[in-house]
């Protein structure tokens, strides 16, 4: 036991914070402290994002007296939440870290590696449940005035409610990359299977949301019987979610005891059955991971022309950028697919109950506070949609982590004929591109719910430049600076880098710096449009001004 618990700490420290790091400072305690109080403001800031949403619901729902389905909604969010950055954290730990080579030789059992590695992977999934979930069911519990077994309640069920979304996750990651060895070209197969476990993770949620259906009537018991039936379409995919939410809402303490011992029940029938699965497929599966296959093929310059090599430098540049995050596993994994996950889980919670009569009231109690001409439900909305823009092009990293990406081959830059400039804005180009993807995605799932006014549609499009472009744009000068060239394993590039963990508090400091006058001024339409808009689009033309002139001195100065 002794033994399992060290190797965790061993593990979580190599992959957490104080990992993070650059190659231009020798100065690693600096460093390490940096990044750790960076981390803590990033996490307060997104605290208090959750704490003032929920003061908003709150008070949206309380006319309604619909306030208790603030349980359900957020703990339902919370194991969607476990679930899908369940599959990433078990791909990345598991296989991606490099680090089975190392361990295996070690006078460690089995048991042993795989428990640490879970217990890594449960440490990071607590950590997003306590800055994103918890702090909305603790406004839940101060504006109902509730006693202290609530919040001991809550306590328990925020430590088991992760255990069967998590072990789920594992198992079918486990399934998935078992048959590594067996593919010819490991780089593909590895990219596939992380992508269609996604896949398989959305199709699972929506399968089992619709084989819970309900008639009229059952529906109409469903919303009597109060929050505790309401989330039982979120249960029906993750067992034991019912169970949570009836633990924090049920009124009686022998209920209340019983609910939570068939809950610990679940939670320890989960456990083993993810560690013998684990024991039969993941050392078999991750053997030969790190390799890779191909074809080698000499091309024609027709070929080349009809692959699109032959053209524009910056755009030839741009589509070789683009090919690199979307081919290589880990790039795609950490930088490509966050800009579609971070949209799914703010909108899957509404999309999951938009069939029923409660979650009918609270769009419709929105579209009346968007429609409302004395008020400035139309301003407020555009600030949140910039916030969640700036917070999606930051949180992908790929800005931020631009250079990193090159490795000890960043000298080629140096020595191809394509200005710096070019270079240097074709990666921003790329992840304008994806934070584009990211931003419309919401929208698109949205506007057919809320069907908002055309002037708050046309507001949102507008904003959209500079929301996008000022993260970009901005993560780049962390690069500029402190690259993270040398390392042995792409993780180290993106997870194990500062500057991504710089891009996001950057992203988060516009969004604030941008949406709060909104807020606290009560701007109207025309004020957020002019700062939202061209205001946020000037600040990056002079930001980009300022990149350009800063180049040449920076690329000189910079080494593998």
């Amino acid at each position: 036991m002794k033994n399992l618990f060290l190797l965790a700490s061993v593990l979580f420290r190599s992959s957490g914070l104080l990992s993070l790091g650059s190659d231009s400072s020798n100065r690693k305690k600096r460093n390490q402290l940096g990044s750790v109080l960076l981390f803590f403001f990033v996490g307060i800031y997104m605290a208090g994002m959750m704490v003032t949403s929920s003061l908003v619901l709150y008070d949206l729902l309380l006319p309604a007296s619909l306030q208790s389905l603030i349980v359900s909604m957020y703990l339902s969010a919370g194991t969607l939440l476990v679930f899908f950055f369940g599959m990433l954290y078990v791909i990345s730990i598991f296989y991606y870290a490099g680090d089975v080579e190392r361990l295996l030789p070690l006078p460690l059992k089995a048991g042993q590696i795989i428990g640490a590695k879970l217990m890594v992977t449960a440490a990071w999934i607590y950590l997003y449940l306590i800055l994103l979930i918890l702090p909305p069911l603790l406004v839940y519990g101060v504006r109902e005035q509730l006693g202290v077994s609530f919040y001991l309640m809550l306590g328990l069920v925020m430590i088991l409610l992760p255990v069967v979304p998590l072990s789920l996750a594992s198992v079918l990651v486990l399934l998935l990359l078992r048959f590594t060895p067996l593919a010819r070209n490991k780089d593909r197969f590895n990219l596939i299977s992380g992508l269609l476990a996604m896949l398989i993770a959305l199709a699972f949620v929506f399968g089992a949301q619709s084989m819970a259906s309900f008639n009229e009537t059952d529906l109409a018991d469903v919303i009597r019987s109060g929050s505790e039936a309401i989330s039982r379409l979120s249960a029906a995919a993750f067992p034991g979610t019912g169970l949570s939410v009836a633990i924090l809402t049920s009124e009686h303490l022998a209920d209340q005891f019983i609910k939570t011992g068939l809950l610990v029940l679940i939670c320890l029938a989960a456990l083993v059955i993810t560690l013998f699965a684990a024991h039969l497929l993941y050392f078999p599966g991750v053997v030969g991971m790190s390799g890779s296959g191909g074809q080698r093929s000499r091309l024609s310059s027709e070929q080349l022309q009809k692959a699109g090599y032959v053209g524009s430098a910056f755009w030839s540049y741009w589509r070789k950028d683009l090919r690199v995050l979307v081919r290589t596993p880990i790039f795609f994994m950490n930088n490509v697919m966050m800009n579609f996950l971070w949209p799914v889980f703010f909108i899957l919670p509404f999309l999951s109950g938009s069939s029923s009569t409660s979650m009918s009231e609270l769009l419709a109690l929105t579209r009346q506070r968007l429609t409302d001409p004395s008020g400035n439900g139309v301003s407020i909305a555009a600030a949140a949609y910039f916030a969640l823009v700036c917070f999606i092009s930051g949180s992908n990293g790929i800005a931020s982590s631009a250079l990193s990406r090159e490795g000890r081959v960043f000298y080629i830059m140096k020595m191809v004929p394509v200005s710096w400039k070019k270079q240097i804005f074709a990666k921003i180009g790329v992840g304008v591109f994806f934070s584009l993807c990211g931003a419309v995605l919401p929208l698109l799932l949205v506007l057919p719910l809320l069907r908002p006014p055309l002037d708050l549609t046309l507001l949102l499009i507008a904003i959209l430049p500079g929301a996008v472009l000022l993260p970009n744009i901005g993560g780049v000068f962390f690069e500029l600076y402190w690259p993270k060239l040398n390392w042995d394993n792409e993780q180290k590039a993106v997870k194990q880098n500062l500057n991504v963990l710089y891009g996001l508090f950057l992203s988060l400091l516009t969004a604030a710096m941008f949406g709060t006058p909104v807020f606290l001024f009560s701007f109207t339409k025309l004020q957020t449009w002019l700062l939202l808009g061209p205001g946020s689009v000037l600040l990056a033309l002079g930001a980009a001004r300022l990149l350009v002139s800063m180049l040449p001195k920076r690329i000189h100065a910079l080494e593998p």
